[in-house]
């Protein structure tokens, strides 16, 4: 995605936009990383989220629903990592509320202007106490400098904090949207283990910045998969604090989807980032679907190529192996006309009209130890497009999963 006219801010984070601010700290959920987080924003706000459909959603995911249900003027986010608080019942709700209800206390605002995120062991409760310590230390350390500990304080297994930021002038004056993610296994969102916390200071309503929000993750977050796995606690939150006083509505068309693609890019670079990072992978993969009849098709088929474990173990050996393509592609429940379908490794065709075509090996195989690999896959039958981001799977994936609970 081009960058327009927005100007990426160096080393930018969340408390890089003006009237954020954030603080982490150790308290004790987990052996020796930092684990706890709050960010802050004070005043007049208006909060959008969306958050994973899994049924087994974590009592932090249902709570925050609730909340953002009755009200939008969220002036806290609260953070733990190390325990899910999810598949934990009446108990775990109960938890969380308690949890908000402390962060009240210390932080000075409604509990009704708290939202909670956890991720971590699914199945493990809230230490309160421990919140409790973290509360009390991160309320008397927020800082406009805090956001670079908060993208370190969220992760879990994640090698590398994710966090970006970007800045457009609109009407003469700076707007900034900037965010903190983290993911890395059980990654493969459908909202509405990853977390977004995104802020602004543009002047927003409710109902522009639901669309807005909605609208780009469909096209970021919602078309990455690391490994197929739908975490029970994803959710990403935006909070625009109104302090530039610039209005975005959908009315003004040029200043709406100027301010529209500086959200999409700064989503796609997250969303890119979490893919990167992705479980021990060597590989990030983008595969491009076009000529579907529609996009929700297209995506079907490039979701189940991307989460196709025959086709990420062959892009880890550099074997391009395209049969495995074509295999999870015809394997939707889309009435595919095999007869029709291309394949392309960047711009070698190495499938024709459903069949194998002779093909520069040497070229390929030259590809194929990049970073970065391209494919596509052209069904012609139709306009529909989507581009889905994936990443291999390694010998290091099975070490990650298998001795996750050792890296607590």
């Amino acid at each position: 995605m081009e960058k327009n006219n927005f100007e990426v801010i160096h080393n930018g984070t969340i408390t890089t936009v003006p009237g954020v601010f954030a603080a982490s700290c150790h308290c004790g959920i987990r052996k020796w990383k930092e684990d706890f987080t709050v960010i802050f924003i004070p005043g007049k706000t208006v909060c959008s989220g969306v958050f994973t459909k899994n049924k087994f959603a974590a009592a932090p995911v249902l709570v925050n629903r609730q909340t953002l249900e009755k009200n939008r003027n969220i002036n806290a986010v609260i953070i733990n990592s190390g325990t899910a608080n999810a598949c934990t019942g009446i108990e775990g709700i109960e938890n969380a509320k308690k949890a908000i209800g402390i962060a009240s206390k210390y932080l000075k605002v409604n509990p009704d202007n708290i939202l909670i995120s956890s991720t971590g062991r699914i199945g493990k409760h809230l230490p309160l106490d421990k919140i409790e310590k973290g509360l009390e230390i991160c309320s008397r350390n927020l800082s406009s400098e805090g956001g670079h500990h908060a993208a370190r304080a969220i992760l879990t297994i994640d090698k590398h904090p994710k966090e970006f930021a970007v800045k457009i002038n609109l009407k003469n004056k700076d707007i900034l949207i900037g965010g903190i993610a983290k993911g890395s296994v059980m990654v493969e969102p459908d909202m509405a283990t990853t977390l977004v916390f995104l802020a602004t200071n543009a002047k927003i309503s409710r109902s522009v910045l639901d669309i807005l929000l909605f609208e780009c993750i469909d096209k970021t977050f919602n078309c990455v998969s690391t490994d197929g796995c739908q975490s029970t606690n994803d959710m990403v939150i935006i909070i625009a604090n109104g302090e530039s006083n610039v209005d975005i509505f959908e009315d003004d068309k040029t200043i709406y989807e100027q301010f529209k693609s500086c959200l999409l890019f700064v989503l796609e670079s997250l969303a890119k980032m979490i893919v990167e990072d992705g479980e021990g992978a060597t590989k990030v993969v983008e595969i491009n679907v076009i000529g579907a009849r529609d996009g929700g098709e297209a995506r079907q088929v490039g979701k189940r190529v991307a989460n196709s474990i025959l086709f990420k173990t062959a892009m880890y050996g550099e074997d391009l192996n395209w049969g495995r393509i074509a295999s999870a592609a015809g394997s939707t429940e889309s009435n595919i006309d095999s007869s029709k379908v291309d394949i392309f490794l960047a711009d070698i065709p190495v499938m024709k009209d459903g069949m194998a075509v002779n093909y520069d090996e040497e070229q390929a195989g030259r590809l194929l130890k990049e970073r970065y690999i391209n494919f596509t896959i052209n069904l012609n039958t139709g306009s529909g497009s989507a581009r889905i981001l994936t990443n291999d799977i390694s010998n290091e994936y099975i070490k990650i999963n298998a001795l996750y609970k050792k890296q607590r």
